[in-house]
């Protein structure tokens, strides 16, 4: 995975063969194994934007998910974020994760904050954590904050049990957005408060968190009482 990772051309860019689902006509696309956030800005255009794995048939137009192990490296808000489509066991992704965090501080310094290492397994998550990491939030108090206006709506009989809040953006208030997908499509705002409350419970909590790598709703269920 470390060599898919490391071939790259000029742009940073692999073009990739795909076929068409819909026409089965052969095509080329851009793919990003590896994204730094400082020097690859139109691949970090695309993930932040949910457009990384969109991909245009050229013969019948139609558009489909082309999705790939990728690994985005946000220097800014110091993480790394690894997509993985399945292909490779979680053991050789924690390996080369580790490797490219032990390599990144090192370039940083070793007296600048630690990176955070995130492991996703959809391409919705992958672009959901990118684009809140670069709004300055951290992913596990978002994650905690939608299991509980999950738990709150479900007890006002508002949203279904198999509906996913998805975070969108803040807005001028400072209120967070969420996005509802499912039996109840829509959107809700969770409180700025919520956010610092759960950021306390998160920081104070006796539990610990080395070698966590996911962090999601489920994560999130099993550390809210």
């Amino acid at each position: 995975m470390d060599d898919f990772f490391d071939i790259r051309d000029e742009t940073g860019a692999r073009p990739t063969l795909v076929i068409c689902p819909a026409c089965n006509q052969p095509g080329f696309h851009a793919a990003w194994p590896w994204i730094l956030n400082t020097r690859d800005t139109e691949a970090t255009h695309l993930l932040l934007e949910g457009k990384l794995f969109k991909y245009q048939c050229p013969v019948c137009d139609k558009g489909t998910t082309f999705a790939y192990d990728c690994l985005y490296h946000d220097a800014d808000h110091r993480v790394l974020l690894l997509y993985s489509s399945g292909l490779y066991p979680e053991e050789q992704l924690i390996e080369s994760l580790e490797k490219h965090a032990d390599h990144a501080q090192w370039n940083s310094g070793s007296q600048t904050p630690a990176y955070r290492r995130r492991i996703v397994i959809s391409p919705f998550e992958f672009y959901e954590k990118a684009r809140l990491f670069e709004h300055g939030y951290d992913d596990r108090v978002i994650e905690l904050m939608k299991v509980a206006i999950k738990r709150g709506m479900l007890k006002e009989g508002i949203i279904g049990a198999s509906d996913t809040l998805v975070y969108e953006r803040t807005l001028d208030d400072d209120s967070i957005s969420f996005i509802v997908f499912g039996e109840v499509p829509g959107d809700v705002v969770g409180n700025p408060r919520g956010y610092e409350y759960l950021e306390k419970l998160l920081k104070d909590s006796q539990e610990s968190l080395e070698g966590e790598y996911r962090f999601n709703s489920s994560w999130a269920e099993r550390f809210l009482p």
